[in-house]
């Protein structure tokens, strides 16, 4: 598989886990965890389309990252 596929499908996994989160009441702190993920999942799609992988694959995995702690705090993974 091609760097930007897998980049590409961790893209559509991390969309799959915020939809999860949408129903879920965040404190204030929490709230600015989520805006960064999702600015880091917008990079990565910015640095897809730029053919900038490295970067990309750097970006979403981050964004994995965030969200993983917000779905282990409400008890969601």
């Amino acid at each position: 598989m091609e760097y930007n596929e897998k980049i590409a499908i961790d893209i559509e996994k991390l969309e799959r886990n915020l939809k999860e989160l949408e129903n879920v009441k965040f404190n204030e702190k929490e709230i600015e965890i989520y805006k960064r993920a999702l600015d880091y999942m917008n990079d990565s799609k910015y640095y897809l389309e730029k053919n900038e992988l490295r970067t990309a694959f750097g970006c979403i995995e981050y964004s994995h990252g965030l969200l993983d702690a917000l779905r282990m705090i409400h008890e969601l993974i």
